[in-house]
């Protein structure tokens, strides 16, 4: 049995889960990406209902994951914080998000990320994004 690397192998800081995290996206696998959660762990793309617990987040990814051929996260800039007391921290990201659809169109991203740490595991994500600008939408005028 191989085994797989997550965010729970002790010694990690906040910063190191988040960046394994990113990497585990090139494989575009639900489950692996699901186990880097705590088990009541949350993910919050800001402009749609948050998906809370480890079960629900891998089936949230398994769907999401279904209509890309590629992914990959580029940090332009990230600051953390860490807390030996409660096992974990926080890391804040400004990021470029890539995907590639299976249609071979590529989906572009800027990206705000808040991760929170507990125990080696993420227990919150917290991503800040224009959905318009996703979806192809022009944004309203003075904004």
């Amino acid at each position: 049995m191989t085994e797989t690397k997550t965010g729970s192998e002790p010694g990690t800081g906040p910063e190191e889960v988040v960046a394994r995290f990113f990497a585990a996206w090139d494989g575009l696998d639900a489950a692996r990406l699901a186990s880097f959660f705590a088990e009541d762990g949350t993910y919050h793309s800001m402009p749609l209902p948050p998906v809370v617990g480890r079960d629900r987040i891998r089936a949230y990814f398994t769907d999401f994951l279904a209509r890309f051929t590629a992914a990959h996260f580029t940090v332009h800039h990230q600051a953390s914080s860490s807390s030996e007391v409660e096992g974990g921290g926080v890391v804040f990201n400004e990021r470029t998000d890539v995907m590639r659809l299976r249609s071979g169109a590529v989906v572009r991203v800027r990206v705000a990320g808040v991760f929170e740490i507990r125990d080696g595991l993420i227990a919150a994500w917290r991503d800040y994004f224009d959905l318009g600008a996703v979806r192809g939408e022009d944004s309203p005028s003075g904004v």
